[in-house]
């Protein structure tokens, strides 16, 4: 049996299994299930088979049909809301999947073989993917789609039950797999096609979603396909008429064939068209018109009296136009796809009619030429309209407005000297603001538990879910797709493509220009930041040509400001944003030194860095003036107000951030310089970046954080890290090791990891605390058996450490003032000269920045006069001391037997003197001498003469000599030994 065959009476047999359920049993299911996957063996292996399925309608035919059958009873089996409430699931979808467990199971397997069976079939591409258009089949896969992301994005809802969650969660990762394969599909369906992928953007993120335009086409209800048509050729004038302004050559006649024969029925039409559709109607009809007396040289009335002359003008005006639409092959869909029925947003309801679909839909012509080298830098795009001046006005407007905002709400001194806040009046009128907004809020939450309770009405967009519910190695196929609409001739076969319109860019437009797409593309940037994905991952390479095609069409500053988010500084979609285009940049203009040469490949050629062009420098600039304008002013007073905590003129508990915050403003911040820094590896760059002075901005910066911010000295431990609270990785490390050294302390401190170019190292450091981590091998070991528990959080968002922020700016800025005198001078008339030298003591918070700062201060003073008498006007010239002070000192120095002197290499030190040196060897000899005379008169009794004085004491020493050690001939050879071993201990006891 041939697979034609074979694949026909699997669909037949499984649109009637779906529906009418029972009717086939379950053996003869198993036969269809086991009868499919043969096929779906032969599809993958064999292209002949591929081809014969591929070509065949009846194929895409009946399994369009299975879908159609198939999507209702998946959605009747797994949400609550398409069941009647019963007492069964008390409304709960997940209970109701757990109820349904075994035939969802199978359905889902049943469907994920045929939508796989139709990617493979795809891989035929053009003839293939234009069957599956015309049958409808890309418009199932749309819905199967929204039906997956609806199950997966939801958590369980149901009672406590373990064997329900299990169950659950088994059908999720069913729907997860069936989601990946519709996807897959997906960038099959586009590959190698032009009007399949405008189609499908169209079908994903062309129409603009308004409430009111939803609530009207609701409560018109279904429509009749009559009703349909009608409206799509009004939309196609309308779209037509729109467009003539549009028209960059007005020698084109901006109409085709189509738009024509959509006139003459629009007119031929019993139906009355709306108002606007006929006066779009009349104007072109008075296009046309005027078209055929140009054409002709004869007016309206001649052409009407003279039918002969009609013809031939009408001929030649079909075939201009023929010749128009050849031209134009990839920038118009055929007549056909423009049916706004076909145009499934997936979004709101699939049936409904979008009359606007196509009037909204931007024109190629009206982006001009965006080619990159096809426009020439001016003076007027090397100028920056925010000065250095302007920018210290936000900063201390941004400081009095922080500041202003904490004195609102901060503690009053009553008349006993205590603190009170002012609370309002509790008993008084509550503020209208504050009720529309408690409110507004309480309905957001409402809306918030309604996502997913209606079909289609995902107003996020279809695909925006998707990256919350799929891993890095599941969801490589929805960049893909983005990277197939918007990369400069990425999946087509010819890579020239002379005289086409740049449908990548009309489509990148359509991407930004909708929520749908922003949307969409604001979360595979996140999902980078939340998988922490290395740069040369497989995901991160996809977003990076993703976004430089935003940034070749000019479009980048519009994407940055559409993913910020009015509570942050910088949102995390914003700082991957910048992450990445640091990656660009690098890889774009870096000099071929920072490129990694293989040892074991040879050496490629040197890379010389592209000139700068237009729009890289607008995009540059833009990012600049957000970086001078809204980061350094909100940071900085951030900063200021951490300063003020410190200093006790502000309560840590007023700080407006918490800490999760602060960390997203730090990353964020760090991005920004690390941007900047791989600018300065390029001269162009650099020398633009000065003419913008850039060190106003970096200056500030690390000034304020000098002042504001405590230097951790490295001896001193450091604080607490939060990380031993939320990961517990090696809290118990100090704790079980009991009392210990400081000796043992400084090992631990010494051996800890310390991160130096990067804020997150993965491998070292916890990116909620930038923290040094455990390995791996220590977080697994389980705890000691007495140790103590994890301490609790200490760290305090007002104590943010800022760390290695110092250290990188150091560095941006050496690499900014080498062989500079401009930068030079900038920095010493911003102040910034002092703050580097502050910058040479160590400090914990930012490793090895007093070597840093030591090599950025001479690059500062070489060949710079004013720098190094400023220097030398802050350097100490000597201790300035009383003469009491120095009498005591000199006093102090003789009791020690000690002289200052010069050695031989120009250094001070210590030497002893002699004299004195031989008088306290006698001294103590002396001492030493009279103490053993006082021990033996004691034991011995020795008389007492007429003068009172001990007698015998002679006679006692000369024993002591005697009997002394080393002395065993009583020779007194051991008088000398013991002076020298006397002189020996007193060395070593000196010394």
């Amino acid at each position: 049996m041939s697979a034609s065959i074979l694949l026909q009476l699997v669909l037949t047999g499984t649109q009637t299994h779906y529906e009418n359920r029972g009717l086939i049993d379950d053996k003869r299911l198993d036969h269809l299930l086991i009868a499919g996957k043969q096929i779906l063996y032969k599809s993958h292996q064999e292209s002949d088979v591929r081809s014969a399925l591929g070509f065949n309608p009846r194929v895409w035919e009946g399994l369009t049909k299975v879908l159609t059958v198939a999507i209702p009873a998946l959605e009747q089996q797994s949400f609550a809301w398409k069941n009647p409430p019963t007492a069964n699931f008390n409304g709960s979808s997940s209970e109701l999947i757990a109820a349904h467990y075994l035939s969802l199971v199978k359905d889902i397997e049943r469907l994920n073989d045929l939508c796989t069976i139709a990617r493979n079939l795809l891989a035929t591409t053009r003839k293939a993917q234009n069957l599956a258009s015309e049958k409808g089949f890309d418009q199932q896969i749309l819905k199967l789609v929204d039906i997956c992301v609806r199950v997966t994005a939801r958590g369980f809802d149901g009672e406590a039950n373990p064997r329900n969650e299990e169950r659950w969660q088994n059908v999720v990762n069913l729907y997860k797999r069936l989601l990946i394969t519709c996807l897959q599909f997906l960038h099959n369906f586009i590959m190698h096609n032009e009007q399949r992928k405008l189609v499908l953007w169209l079908d994903l993120f062309g129409q603009s979603q308004t409430s009111d335009n939803d609530d009207q086409l609701i409560t018109e209800g279904p429509v009749s396909q009559e009703d349909k048509e009608q409206a799509a050729k009004e939309a196609r004038i309308k779209s037509t008429v729109e467009a003539f302004a549009k028209r960059n050559q007005p020698t084109q006649l901006g109409y085709s064939m189509d738009d024509v024969h959509a006139l003459f029925d629009l007119l031929s039409t019993n139906k009355e068209a709306d108002r606007y559709a006929q006066e779009a109607a009349k104007v072109l009809m008075d296009k046309i018109r005027k078209d055929l007396e140009n054409l002709s040289g004869l007016n309206a009335n001649q052409l009407d009296s003279n039918p002969d002359a009609l013809l031939k003008v009408g001929a030649e005006l079909r075939a201009q136009m023929s010749v128009q639409e050849e031209s134009e092959t990839t920038s118009q869909p055929p007549a056909e796809e423009r049916n706004p029925d076909k145009a499934v947003n997936g979004a709101k309801n699939s049936g409904a009619l979008r009359p606007s679909h196509w009037s909204n839909l931007p024109d190629p012509g009206s982006y001009g030429d965006l080619n990159e080298s096809g426009h020439d830098l001016t003076d007027e795009d090397l100028s920056m309209p925010r000065s250095a001046r302007s920018a210290a006005a936000t900063l201390q407007e941004a400081k009095d407005e922080l500041m202003a905002r904490l004195h609102e709400t901060g503690p009053i001194i009553d008349e006993n000297g205590d603190q009170t806040y002012d609370d309002g009046d509790p008993g008084g009128e509550l503020d209208d603001d504050l009720i529309d907004s408690v409110e507004d809020s309480m309905e957001e939450d409402d809306d918030d538990d309604d996502d997913y309770r209606g079909s289609g009405d995902q107003e996020r967009g279809l695909l925006t879910d998707v990256p919350l519910v799929l891993g890095p190695t599941e969801i490589e196929a929805l960049p893909m797709i983005i990277q197939a609409g918007i990369v400069d001739n990425f999946g087509t076969r010819n890579g020239d493509r002379q005289g086409v319109r740049n449908m990548q860019a009309v489509r990148c437009h359509i991407l930004l220009a909708q929520e749908a797409g922003r949307n969409v593309l604001r979360e595979l940037l996140i999902f980078i930041a939340a998988w922490d994905l290395p740069d040369d991952e497989f995901y991160f390479k996809m977003m990076v040509q993703i976004m430089e095609a935003i940034l070749k069409n000019g479009l980048m500053s519009h994407a940055y400001s559409d993913f910020g988010q009015p509570k942050d500084i910088i949102s995390p979609a914003q700082a991957v944003v910048i992450k990445i285009l640091t990656h660009i940049f690098r890889a774009k203009y870096s000099p071929a030194s920072v490129v990694q040469n293989s040892n074991d490949q040879a050496l490629p050629k040197p890379r010389i860095p592209a000139p700068l062009s237009r729009v890289d420098v607008l995009t540059v600039r833009y990012i600049f003036i957000v970086f001078r304008g809204n980061i350094i002013p909100e940071t900085c007073a951030l900063i200021y107000l951490q300063g003020q905590i410190r200093n006790g003129l502000a309560l840590a508990e007023d700080f407006p951030l918490n800490l999760w915050d602060m960390e997203r403003v730090y990353e964020g911040v760090y991005q920004f310089l690390e941007f900047f820094a791989v600018l300065t590896e390029n001269n162009d760059w650099k020398r633009l970046l000065v003419q913008w002075e850039i060190v106003y901005d970096l200056v500030t910066l690390i000034k304020e954080l000098d002042t504001s911010i405590a230097k951790i000295p490295l001896t001193q431990s450091m604080p607490p890290p939060a990380s031993n609270a939320t990961n517990g990785s090696y809290s118990h490390k100090k704790d079980s090791a009991g009392p210990t050294s400081n000796s043992a302390n400084a090992t631990t401190q010494t051996a800890t990891p310390v991160t130096v170019e990067r804020p997150y190292d993965t491998s070292n450091v916890n990116p909620a605390t930038q923290k040094p981590q455990a390995s791996t091998d220590m977080e697994n070991l389980p705890p000691a058996p007495n140790s103590s528990p994890p301490p609790a959080v200490t760290e305090e968002p007002a104590d943010f450490e800022w760390r290695n922020l110092k250290k990188l700016i150091v560095l941006v800025l050496s690499s900014l003032v080498w062989k500079s005198p401009t930068v030079q001078n900038q920095i010493r008339e911003y102040g910034g000269v002092e703050t580097i030298l502050s910058c040479t003591q160590h400090d914990a918070c930012n490793p090895y920045i007093k070597e840093h700062a030591v090599m950025c201060l001479k690059f500062l003073l070489e060949g710079n006069p004013e720098n190094q008498a400023l220097v030398s006007s802050l350097e100490a010239r000597e201790v300035v001391s009383t003469p009491e002070s120095m009498a005591i000192s000199q006093d102090t120095l003789d009791k020690m037997g000690v002289n200052i002197v010069l050695g031989e290499d120009g250094k001070p030190k210590m030497a002893r003197k002699a004299s004195w040196l031989k008088n306290a060897m006698a001294a103590r000899e002396k001492e030493r001498l009279a103490k053993l005379a006082k021990e033996a008169s004691g034991v011995l009794g020795g008389a007492v003469d007429s003068d009172g004085e001990e007698d015998g004491q002679e006679n006692v020493l000369a024993s002591t000599k005697r009997d002394g050690p080393g002395d065993e001939d009583g020779t007194g050879k051991g008088k000398e030994k013991g002076k020298e071993r006397a002189e020996d201990a007193d060395d070593i006891e000196f010394m």
